[in-house]
């Protein structure tokens, strides 16, 4: 999976949710709801790919290691980026609006 898949997916369900809203502005209401399972779909594939990214960066970190008193080198730091960290709370963010859009989102526009 690409490194800049979970970003891709994030900016296209804040895309996906201002087209819903510019369609449910001009066109009806429900579109932008309907818009809103859009936005939390990707969302929740961010997500997804973030949590799959840091496993495999972890078990790939932890490959063969030991503990130090053994001679090895011992456990690395594995604490996730800040880059990583930060996609992680955009994709909460956005997995709140895009849930809240696709619940409530016709009836903030009427």
């Amino acid at each position: 999976m690409n490194e800049r898949f979970p970003i891709q997916c994030l900016i296209a369900s804040w895309v996906f949710g201002v087209i819903g809203l510019l369609l449910g502005i001009y066109i009806a209401s429900d579109l932008f709801a309907r818009f809103g399972s859009i936005v939390v779909l990707l969302a929740v594939m961010s997500e997804y790919a973030l949590l799959k990214s840091e496993l495999m960066r972890l078990y790939q970190s932890l490959r063969g290691q030991g503990a130090a008193v053994c001679g090895n080198t011992g456990i690395p730091n594995l604490e996730p980026s800040r880059w990583h960290q930060k996609q992680a709370l955009i994709s909460h963010i956005t997995i709140i609006v895009g849930t809240f859009i696709w619940g409530f989102g016709d009836l903030c526009l009427q």
